[in-house]
């Protein structure tokens, strides 16, 4: 009796976790950009990504909390590299993300992470999250798909090494 009791447990216990992992699974949003820079933001963790070449009817201001994100590399330098951060929720002064123009333009060469008010911050359809890198240890909180990857993390972030600006890449958004 004592024996049924406990593996009947187990499997509710399994169950609930198998189900609770798919529906975190399932609530994942990615992004697909042409470029990124990774930008330092004062102090570490805090950093800016910027993504070029996003698809220019992306939602802006919507991170209501700090969800993690996986951001994998998917070309030149750094291709198969892979990062973990979490979003920055979005304050009164700050939406998370906001379509941004930088300083550079076009050629995607801006000199920092300030985005220029503008009329048009669509212009050069780069959106910034602000985030906060984290090391490779917290990969167990991730979803079991994502959690196979070659990170890369504080010192040798992207965009540290080769080229600044690096890419393709994808954002995967863990909600």
């Amino acid at each position: 009796m004592r024996l049924a009791r406990t593996i009947a447990m187990s499997a509710a216990v399994a169950g609930a976790t198998l189900a609770a992992s798919t529906a975190f699974a399932a609530d994942v949003t990615t992004i697909t950009a042409e470029q990124a820079r990774l930008y330092f933001g004062g102090l570490y963790p805090n950093y800016s990504l910027f993504l070029k070449g996003v698809p220019n009817d992306l939602a802006d201001n919507w991170v209501d909390q700090e969800y993690y994100a996986v951001l994998d590399v998917r070309g030149g330098p750094e291709e198969g590299k892979a990062t973990i951060m979490k979003l920055k929720a979005t304050s009164a002064a700050s939406p998370q993300p906001e379509w941004c123009v930088t300083e550079g333009g076009s050629d995607f060469g801006g000199h920092g992470p300030v985005c220029i008010n503008t009329d048009d911050p669509k212009a050069m359809n780069q959106i910034r999250f602000k985030v906060k890198v984290q090391y490779s240890n917290v990969a167990g909180d991730l979803p079991s798909e994502y959690q196979d990857r070659v990170w890369a993390e504080y010192p040798e972030l992207p965009g540290r090494r080769e080229s600044e600006v690096f890419g393709p890449v994808d954002l995967h958004i863990i909600k």
